[in-house]
C-alpha cells in the first residue's frame, strides 16, 4: 500500500526563528517526489516533519485522510534512508535487512521474515553479500543494504534524505538508476531530498524547488527546466546565462534587445505583459548558436573553449562586457579559437524572459502545480 501526502499551511520554528512558514503541498500516491534546493532551504526539515522526527508548530499533515501531526513515528509505517546509511555495524547484511521485520509490533512468522528478507536481498542485488559485515562493503553496497532494510517492512511511504551524497560520481549515477527502477516496480510513494539538480531530474516524477523555506515551483523535470516560474528556479535547475536587457514594442510586437542592438521578436510572450520594460533574459548555453553563415546575431568574442567530448563549451563576452557560455556539439574538424569574433543566434522559442525583479516568467506555457491549491504565494 502507498499513500498520498497532504500538507496544509505547515509552520516550523526553532525558538523565534521561523524555518518554514505557511507551506502547503500535495504528493500523489505512488509518485517519486523530490524536495530540491540549496543547503538551509528547509527541505530536510520538511522531510523530518513528515517522518515525525521534528515537531510541527502549525498546519496539518495527512497520510490519505489520516492526520499524522501527533502520531508516533513508529506508527506512521515509513521507511527511511539516511545520508550516512545508518546500518548496524555489528550485524551481517542479512540481519540488517531483517531487523525491521523482526521488531514489528505485530510479530511475523519466521518463514515470512525469511521470505521477505530474501526478496529484498535479491531486489537490491546484494544476496551474495548476505553474510558480510558492513565494514567489508563499499559505499554503494551499504546504501543498497539501507534501502533493502527500509523497503522490507513494506512501508506506505519511503523517505530518503540525501542518500547518494557520500558516493562517488559513477556510483551516484548507478544508484539513482537502481532507486528509480525499484520505486517503479514497487509503486511506493517516495519523498526524496537532494541539493543535486541533475540527480533530482533523473529520478523524479515531480520536483518541488525550495528556497528559504518557501516552495518556488512544483512540476515535472521537463517543465522546471524549460519553463521555470521565476529566475531562482531558472538558475538553480541547470545552467543558464542571465542577461539584463529590455523589451521594446514596435507595431504591437515585443522585441528582446541584446548588446549591440541586436533584437529578436518574442512571439510567445504573455499578451498582458507586452510593454516596453527592463527584463532579465534566461538563455541556456544550448540556446545560443554560433552563426556560421552570416554576421547576423549578437556580436561576441570567444574567451575560452573547453572540449568535453560530445560537446564543446565556449565562453564569450558581448560588446558591453556581458559574459555568456555556449554549448555546441563538438565538430570533427576544429574548435573556435580564443579571440575569434563570432555572431550568435538565439533559439527564441526556448528562452525565458522574466520581469526585472526575476519574480515572474513573461513567456507563455509556465505550469506551477502550486497554483492548483493556492499555495504559490
Amino acid at each position: 500500500m502507498s499513500v498520498k501526502i497532504t500538507i496544509n499551511n505547515a509552520v516550523k520554528k526553532y525558538g523565534n526563528n521561523t524555518i518554514i512558514s505557511d507551506l502547503s503541498l500535495r504528493i500523489r500516491e505512488g509518485e517519486f517526489f523530490t524536495l530540491l534546493g540549496p543547503s538551509g532551504c528547509g527541505k530536510t526539515t520538511l522531510l523530518r516533519m513528515i517522518a515525525g522526527f521534528n515537531s510541527i508548530e502549525g498546519g496539518d499533515f495527512f497520510f490519505n485522510e489520516s492526520r499524522i501531526n501527533n502520531m508516533d513515528p513508529a506508527a506512521r509505517n515509513i521507511g527511511m534512508v539516511f545520508q550516512n546509511y545508518a546500518i548496524f555495524p555489528n550485524m551481517t547484511v542479512e540481519k540488517n535487512v531483517a531487523f525491521g521485520l523482526k521488531n514489528r509490533k505485530t510479530k511475523l512468522p519466521n518463514e515470512e521474515i525469511s521470505a521477505k528478507t530474501e526478496k529484498f536481498l535479491k531486489l537490491m542485488k546484494i544476496e551474495e553479500y548476505r553474510d558480510r559485515m558492513p565494514e567489508r562493503l563499499s559505499g554503494g553496497q551499504q546504501q543498497r543494504v539501507a534501502l533493502a532494510r527500509a523497503l522490507a517492512i513494506t512501508p506506505d511511504v519511503l523517505l530518503m534524505d540525501e542518500p547518494l551524497s557520500n558516493l562517488d560520481a559513477k556510483l551516484r549515477v548507478e544508484m539513482r538508476t537502481a532507486i528509480k527502477e525499484i520505486q517503479n516496480s514497487i509503486g511506493i510513494t517516495c519523498v526524496y531530498v537532494t541539493h543535486d539538480q541533475e540527480e533530482a531530474m533523473a529520478v523524479s516524477d515531480r520536483i518541488a524547488v525550495m528556497n528559504a523555506g518557501v516552495i518556488q515551483q512544483i512540476g515535472t523535470p521537463k517543465m522546471l527546466y524549460q519553463r521555470p516560474a521565476n529566475l531562482f528556479v531558472a538558475t538553480f535547475i541547470g545552467r543558464t546565462n542571465v542577461i539584463k536587457t529590455k523589451i521594446e514594442v514596435a507595431d504591437g510586437k515585443p522585441y528582446l534587445v541584446f548588446p549591440g542592438n541586436y533584437r529578436v521578436e518574442l512571439k510567445n510572450m504573455i499578451s498582458e505583459e507586452v510593454k516596453s520594460r527592463n527584463v532579465a533574459a534566461s538563455i541556456r548555453p544550448e540556446e545560443l548558436v554560433v552563426n556560421t553563415e552570416s554576421n547576423d546575431g549578437i556580436r561576441a568574442v570567444v574567451d575560452d573553449a573547453v572540449f568535453l567530448g560530445l560537446n564543446t563549451h565556449y565562453f564569450v563576452h558581448f560588446t558591453d562586457g556581458t559574459k555568456a557560455e555556449i554549448i555546441q556539439e563538438s565538430q570533427i574538424d576544429s574548435i573556435i579559437k580564443k579571440g575569434t569574433e563570432v555572431f550568435l543566434k538565439v533559439k527564441t522559442e526556448k528562452i525565458n524572459v522574466f520581469d526585472e525583479e526575476g519574480k515572474k516568467n513573461l513567456i507563455q506555457g509556465v505550469v506551477n502545480d502550486l497554483d492548483e491549491y493556492g499555495a504559490g504565494k
